[in-house]
């Protein structure tokens, strides 16, 4: 593949991966706790999530061997390793982050107009004088 293509599909896997980390995010921690999340955590986790997901498959493709010959084609680079341990502690942080919020989540109402009360009803009798 010619250089010239790749960073338009790296643009292209970025934008990608911003809507799959954010719905990775809602069906392994949960909706509920990412409406209450303050939204610059959602933001700066995510994007640094899909950054370094780019930034892997940029670095993997620059340190590809030209040659592929065998005893080759499998080796990662430094960066790449860096790159994998800086996703990971980002996706450690968004798991505390979302613990956090599910700890501290806002009490339910009990007095719910849902549930029925009782009421109580006597009927007297009025005896004429």
């Amino acid at each position: 593949m010619r250089p010239r293509f790749l960073r338009p599909l790296l643009v292209f896997e970025f934008l990608i991966a911003i809507e799959v980390w954010l719905t990775f995010w809602s069906q392994v921690g949960g909706q509920y706790h990412l409406d209450l999340m303050f939204w610059p955590w959602k933001f700066g986790l995510t994007v640094a999530a899909a950054w370094l997901t780019t930034a892997i498959t940029a670095e993997l493709f620059h340190s590809a061997p030209v040659d592929e010959s065998p005893e080759k084609s499998n080796v990662l680079s430094r960066r790449a390793v860096t790159y994998a341990a800086l996703l990971f502690a980002v996706i450690v942080t968004a798991g505390v982050v979302t613990y956090y919020y599910h700890m501290n989540e806002p009490a339910d109402d009990q007095n719910n107009d849902d549930t029925p009360t009782a009421t109580e009803f006597r009927l007297t009798r009025l005896d004429k004088p």
